[in-house]
């Protein structure tokens, strides 16, 4: 995706020195919602050691690790480490504190990754020793700015969590910051509130019971195991209890989930990721949420990640309406239920009755984008103005449908990967043909397809490579299986990944792998197959300059869904 470059014209505020951060601070929440202030364009400041930069900036998850070997044994494991680094907030020191990357795969980038903050994160050894300074920043342990990725106005997060406040759901708070490391200008951030136990405690007015983390989860037999423990407390017998619930007949159904879930606030979560348009949340694809589990022992929900939020497209599947979203194993049982739909219904028309409130959300659109001007592009001016149109229409869309019902889906199947097939590609050309080369007249290339059995013969195969204008090097090769139908593996190289001589494995360590076709079905436009993965790129020859000789192989196994 390209990222917006933000102006580099915006000053460094002057630096102070912060009053003492511990957790004695007079009325922390009281001063720690001044961090939040939406009507006030924070500014973070951070330094640390070029390398460091360098590497934070890299480290990430790929799909393979995610959904190759060991995918739905656990929990997902974080690539990230912490970094030491000079941070200031609003020109306020920190001092010393912990800096690392953060994101699944959505929000993950290396021009602009999102970061979280620790303040009692010890370098110290003899604060380390001691037991750590259990450090807070106006009462807060964590900062937490996410680049919103998927939402070049990046004002759809905060947007939507104001929405999950104002339906009584607990939410993060929310505001928007202007990052700089470096001396670098990323731009825009939304600052977001650590959703953890804090947060619950400062909405509710007590502690979780215990807290997990949501990240292609469900309520599921082979899916609970994908929820993370936030607490220690955390045991994974309320997942449990509530998969268990989700076997019941229709008769008992609702009983058996309010004993264990408080279901009238799932409907309402249920209603307020529908109305934001949330599909990258729980119901809509069972991601990006927690579950907390209250002092009645019912479970409750919380939406994070909302970056993708309020999109023009219904991502919910072409026979529901733009308004539904059905992955969840919940959203999905109770959607068949008929007293079910009309709970959510309810619960979203009563949202729009007495929250939505089109004018507050459209100023609040106009007050951020007065907030930018000093900082925004013509590209992000443009996608505040589309933001604008969508939130401007969203009531009408809604009751246009609202009563429609909505088709039952099926449930994904678990989403690992598992071999189809093989791709091997014996080729021969020039660097540099691409992205100009003619792909079918370049080099001398051999290509087979096994795939679901069947092998693919070939009448006519090119290779093209070069440097794409992002920096990274693309391995094109093409191949025509029939008339006007082609497969082409398609691989993405980070420069330093480009090596003679060596297997190059294609599991993450490079940029991507793909199968593309193209079909008369597909009116001329290239769309994705498969995934590759589980082989090797290997260069026998390798010259990096334009005309010079690129020989070697491809062999790799075609992904598909583990069933």
């Amino acid at each position: 995706m390209l990222l917006l470059s933000l102006l580099a014209c915006t000053s460094t505020p002057e630096v102070t020195d912060s009053p003492d951060p511990t957790v004695d601070d007079p009325a922390p929440d009281a001063v720690a919602a001044d961090l939040f202030d939406p009507d006030v364009l924070h500014e973070l400041v951070v330094t640390l050691d070029p390398a460091d930069w360098a590497a934070l900036r890299v480290q990430a998850r790929s799909y393979y690790d995610l959904l190759g070997e060991g995918c739905f044994e656990g929990p997902w494991e974080s690539p990230y480490t912490w970094f030491e680094a000079d941070v200031s907030f609003d020109g306020e020191a920190l001092g010393r504190v912990g800096v690392r990357k953060k994101g699944l795969i959505g929000s993950l980038s290396e021009e602009r990754p999102s970061l979280r903050v620790d303040t009692d994160h010890v370098f110290d050894p003899e604060a380390a020793e001691s037991g750590g300074a259990d450090a807070r920043f106006h009462g807060l342990e964590k900062l937490v700015f996410n680049n919103g990725n998927q939402d070049p106005s990046r004002l759809r997060t905060c947007l939507a969590h104001a929405l999950f406040a104002d339906a009584g759901l607990v939410a993060p708070r929310c505001s928007l910051a202007h990052v700089v490391v470096n001396g670098e200008d990323l731009g825009v951030y939304a600052h977001t509130e650590a959703i953890d136990e804090a947060l619950v405690e400062r909405v509710t007015g007590a502690e979780p019971v215990a807290m997990y983390e949501g990240a292609l989860s469900d309520f599921r037999d082979d899916w609970v195991v994908t929820f993370e423990a936030e607490t220690d407390t955390s045991t994974g017998a309320e997942l449990t209890a509530v998969t268990a619930a989700l076997d019941s007949d229709d008769d008992a159904l609702l009983p058996a989930l309010d004993a264990v879930l408080d279901l009238d606030a799932f409907f309402v979560f249920w209603a307020a990721e529908s109305l934001a348009g949330h599909w990258d949340g729980y119901n809509g694809n069972t991601n990006n949420f927690y579950a907390y589990t209250a002092e009645d022992g019912r479970l409750r929900f919380i939406a994070s990640g909302p970056d993708a939020a309020f999109d023009r497209l219904a991502p919910f599947g072409d026979d529901q309406p733009v308004w539904v979203a059905t992955a969840s194993a919940l959203a999905n049982r109770l959607s068949q239920h008929e007293e079910g739909r009309e709970r959510f219904e309810a619960a979203l028309t009563a949202l729009l009755d007495t929250t939505w409130d089109e004018g507050a959300r459209l100023a609040r659109v106009d007050a951020w984008k007065d907030l930018l001007q000093g900082v925004s592009t013509r590209d992000q001016r443009t996608a505040i103005a589309d933001l604008r149109d969508i939130v401007a229409a969203r009531e009408g869309d809604i009751r246009d449908h609202l009563g429609e019902r909505f088709a039952p889906t099926d449930l994904r199947a678990v989403p690992c990967w598992t071999s189809i097939g093989t791709v091997h590609v014996d080729f021969t050309t020039e660097w540099g043909s691409y992205p100009d080369g003619d792909v079918l007249g370049a080099g001398t290339t051999v290509a087979t397809y096994d795939i679901d059995g069947t092998v693919y013969p070939t009448t006519a195969d090119g290779t093209t490579i070069g440097w794409a204008g992002d920096g990274t090097a693309i391995l094109l090769t093409i191949s025509t299986i029939a008339p006007a139908t082609y497969l082409a593996p398609y691989v993405v190289f980070r420069p330093e990944a480009l090596v003679r001589g060596e297997d190059l494995p294609v599991d993450g360590a490079l940029v991507s792998s793909q199968l593309l076709y193209n079909t008369p079905d597909t009116n001329g436009e290239w769309q994705t197959a498969a995934w590759l993965g589980f082989g090797d790129v290997r260069f026998d020859a390798l010259s990096v300059t334009t005309g010079g000789r690129v020989s070697g192989t491809l062999d790799v196994a075609v992904l598909g869904s583990r069933e």
